[in-house]
């Protein structure tokens, strides 16, 4: 490799966005660039330097060119030039480290720039330390001169309250359970609702309110709702169609979580939180800054990295927009065994739902084949639906059915699980069911195998299952599929449907052999 001159990256640096593209010669650039901040206090040299120790080694050989007295980067930050200063402060922040705090306290208090100022504090709560702390707390912001100053002194306000934030201890919180009875509600798979409303009366609760891909319900007890498969996750409504305006959001945001939270949970505040903001048409990353300057406080802090709870802001086209909560204290433990998966892997709540859409259709003590077995989910899942006689899965890729035999053993389900092409897969004994989420063609697969696939594993279907057998394929590829059981007259469309998974819409099939054809 070779070096490249102190020359050389003064005029890269000199560049538009010059730290930012120099960084991609890191290694070359760096001694260079070291000489031109140490030698020269050339500040885009200091503000490379800043990107460099993102990355561990490049941290540690910053640490030892410094040395124990680190006087290189205290003369940064008493600079004759802001921009000097200001990514000095930067970079001390990167390496966060006590031994520069006298320093960056002392370049603080005699900083004559605002636009300087933010990245002090940043770094004094990114070395941290009780001095720190204590220069943190009692610090300041001085309000805006004039107009022209609004924009730093916001930026510094933002930058204190993000500083002090450091300082926050954080502890875990045991959810002890709602003191009264809430509206909650369950997402669950597009049309395919009626699978959850059935295990909602086997629990004995009757819902609220019934809507496309979610179902309300009212309760104290989340024992009975938990004993339910078929929906991703509970959610607590704060509000419907609320302006989007972040201090509405926040406030009743706040006044939910402010009666929520300390009720339903052992210990003080605060709680770590975090916002998701959901639909097009604003800046939501800038709504979601917004709406947390105005949320923190006392009870509530905005923690991406180390939250707890998520306050969710669905935007809606006419400008409103739903409010809610997801706890991730509650504790939820009906897919656990699901230690490992593959990006195409169905959601367990999915598997259930669909396993329930065709629940009369299957039997007790069946023997269940999934040919195409993936992760084992939907396998895993049938087993927990009713009791089965056999689970057999059968993928051609190894890694699969690695993964798979993890989440069966995790489930402790008494699966058995085959590395083979599932057109050469011959049934020692018949089964009774054939599940299978087929390749959709367009994540896994493409549409020219599915043809192939597709047409052999319907060909397949009177080999492996008994007279009267049934087959439920869950698919993207409908239109294929559809034409391809119309021309095996074996084949019984039995009932179909449509519902959602991840943007797209897949197809739920369910046949039957014909009793005479197998």
């Amino acid at each position: 490799m070779r070096e490249l001159t102190k020359e050389q990256v003064r005029a890269r640096l000199a560049a538009p966005n010059g730290s930012q593209t120099l960084f991609d010669e890191a290694e070359a650039a760096f001694d260079a660039a070291w000489a031109l901040f140490t030698e020269e206090g050339n500040a885009a040299a200091c503000a490379f330097l800043c990107r460099c120790a993102k990355r561990k080694a490049y941290a540690a050989r910053i640490v030892a060119l410094l040395g124990p007295e680190r006087s290189a980067l205290h003369a940064a930050l008493s600079s004759d030039a802001p921009k000097l200063r200001k990514n000095a402060a930067r970079l001390a922040g990167a390496l966060a480290d006590t031994r520069d705090v006298p320093a960056l306290i002392a370049a603080l208090g005699r900083e004559s720039q605002r636009f300087v100022r933010p990245s002090m504090l940043l770094a004094l709560g990114a070395c941290g330390g009780e001095a720190a702390q204590a220069a943190l707390a009692s610090y300041v912001v001085a309000p805006a001169a004039n107009a022209a100053e609004e924009g730093h002194a916001r930026e510094e306000a933002e930058a204190l309250a993000a500083a002090r934030k450091a300082f926050v201890q954080l502890k875990k919180h045991a959810f002890t359970g709602l003191r009264e009875a809430y509206t909650m509600v369950l997402h669950t798979p597009d049309k395919l609702e009626g699978s959850l409303l059935q295990e909602l009366a086997q629990q004995g609760v009757a819902p609220v309110s019934v809507e496309s891909g979610a179902v309300s319900v009212q309760a104290k007890e989340l024992a009975p709702l938990f004993a339910c498969r078929s929906f991703f996750e509970l959610l607590f409504p704060i509000a419907r169609k609320s302006s989007a305006a972040p201090e509405l959001i926040a406030r009743r945001a706040g006044a939910f979580l402010g009666a929520l939270l300390p009720a339903s949970h052992a210990g003080e505040g605060p709680f770590g939180y975090r916002i998701e903001v959901r639909g097009e048409g604003v800046d939501r990353a800038q709504l979601a800054k917004a709406v947390a300057e105005k949320l923190d406080g006392p009870l509530l802090v905005n923690a991406p990295g180390a939250y707890e709870a998520e306050l969710r802001i669905v935007l809606k086209r006419n400008g409103s927009a739903d409010l809610l909560l997801k706890l991730f204290t509650i504790p939820d433990a009906r897919f656990a065994y699901r230690v490992s998966a593959l990006p195409a892997s169905m959601h367990p709540a999915t598997a259930a739902a669909v396993l329930r859409y065709a629940g009369s259709y299957l039997k007790e003590d069946a023997r269940v084949l999934d040919p195409c077995c993936g992760s084992g989910t939907f396998l895993i899942e049938r087993g927990k639906f009713r009791p089965t006689g056999a689970l057999t899965g059968v993928d051609i890729a190894h890694k699969a059915v690695d993964i798979a035999r993890q989440n069966a053993a995790a489930a402790d389900a008494p699966a058995k699980f085959i590395c083979n092409d599932c057109l050469r897969f011959a049934a020692r004994r018949r089964y009774d069911e054939v599940i299978a989420n087929l390749p959709f063609g367009n994540r896994v697969g493409s549409h020219k195998d599915n043809e192939r696939l597709y047409a052999g594993l319907l060909d397949k279907l009177p080999e492996w299952l008994v007279p009267g057998g049934i087959a439920l394929l869950y698919t993207m590829e409908f239109t294929l599929l559809k034409r391809l059981v119309r021309e095996r007259p074996s084949l019984t469309l039995i009932t179909e449907t449509r519902t959602e998974a991840g943007g797209l819409l897949p197809g739920v099939f369910l046949l039957r052999l014909k009793k005479n054809d197998a």
